[in-house]
């Protein structure tokens, strides 16, 4: 049980990291809220990588990814914690999804900086789908 606990820190950090390195790498972090406390490298003033965002794969990519992979890693660090207690997990799962989507929503307003986008909410579900069904798969039928 703690091998598995472990596994899903551990692969919540990995999809961490890969959303920030897609910001990283890919975005003009120059207008972006999360990294104005950054000093001012190169690197915040344009993206490293040039990526064609004008397909609709190259805008899924650059703007919806790392939302979805952020969920995702919020998503396995509570299934970490709660792995086994199914009440507390849909609890503090739940709390967490209507916490990042209201975050999303609240672009709406002129009251948060950035920008709606509905598509950012369907990579939330998705990545919510995609860990359930992971879990359900490979964890709760071979091991508990």
């Amino acid at each position: 049980m703690k091998k598995i606990r472990v596994a899903y820190v551990l692969l919540s950090l990995l999809f961490l990291i890969m959303g920030m390195c897609i910001y990283l790498l890919f975005r003009d972090l120059s207008n972006i809220a999360l990294f104005s406390w950054m000093p001012n490298f190169p690197l915040v003033d344009t993206s490293l990588v040039s990526l064609n965002t004008g397909t609709i794969f190259g805008r899924l990519f650059v703007f919806n990814l790392p939302h979805g992979l952020w969920s995702l890693a919020g998503l396995l660090v509570i299934r970490a914690i709660w792995l086994t207690n199914v009440k507390w997990r849909a609890i503090y799962g739940g709390i967490f999804f209507v916490v990042i989507s209201a975050l999303e929503i609240s672009q709406l307003s002129e009251a948060r900086h950035g920008t709606f986008d509905v598509l950012d909410l369907a990579f939330y579900g998705g990545s919510a789908f995609l860990e359930s069904m992971t879990y359900n798969i490979f964890i709760r039928r071979r091991v508990l």
